[in-house]
């Protein structure tokens, strides 16, 4: 686990610098294999579960990219949902991707759904997993995310229309590189219940409204 050095006040704008540095450092044909890995356990995590849909992201720059995981999605017959930002209020509509001809270059560049040929999924659905993003997490479930708030929000909407029982399942998809001693955390920051990287599958426990453990 990499320890990052921290400022006095445990700045977040400091540490995604040291962050993005760090991750753009790491040789692309060594972040192809290292995705290819992270993505094996994802899809061995998500075949042990109950669901038949999840939501992933279209790999931006230097992230761990998903595209092996989209594709088996694709191929085992399970719903592949990709967010697209709205950068009005930094909001997301989500969107069923049914192939990489449904993406196109959206918010800040990054490639998202194009609403023209994938509508957005009707207010109100809860993905049953959701693959997140960042620049840096924790094995406590803390991730550090690039400051625009889109999944934090997502997760408020997300907490506001279901109980406890039947909210998603979010993991954090990371390099090993990018896990820090202790993401600096604030109220409103999602905490992820678990983080995969090409290494582990690092779970946290949590309890449902029946009391039993559950992941």
């Amino acid at each position: 686990m990499l320890l990052v050095e921290m400022n006095p006040i445990e700045d977040k704008t400091y540490i995604r610098k040291q962050m993005a540095i760090r991750r753009n450092s790491l040789p692309s044909e060594q972040r192809e294999i290292w995705s290819a890995s992270a993505c094996a356990k994802a899809q061995m995590l998500l075949e042990s579960l109950p669901s038949n849909s999840f939501m992933a992201y279209a790999a931006f720059r230097s992230e761990l990219d998903l595209s092996t995981l989209i594709e088996w999605g694709w191929r085992s017959g399970r719903h592949v949902i990709v967010p697209r930002c709205i950068a009005a209020d930094r909001s997301m509509t989500l969107h069923y991707l049914r192939s990489w001809e449904e993406l196109m270059p959206g918010a800040y560049g990054i490639m998202e759904p194009n609403p023209a040929l994938t509508p957005p999924i009707e207010a109100g659905y809860v993905p049953e997993v959701v693959l997140v993003p960042g620049l840096a997490f924790d094995q406590q479930g803390g991730r550090l995310g690039y400051g625009g708030g889109y999944y934090d929000r997502f997760a408020e909407v997300i907490h506001s229309i279901t109980i406890e029982s039947v909210r998603p399942l979010w993991l954090g998809m990371s390099f090993e590189a990018q896990l820090i001693a202790g993401a600096p955390r604030e109220p409103h920051d999602i905490v992820m219940d678990g983080i995969i990287t090409e290494q582990d599958v690092y779970l946290q426990r949590r309890r449902d409204t029946g009391g039993a453990d559950t992941f």
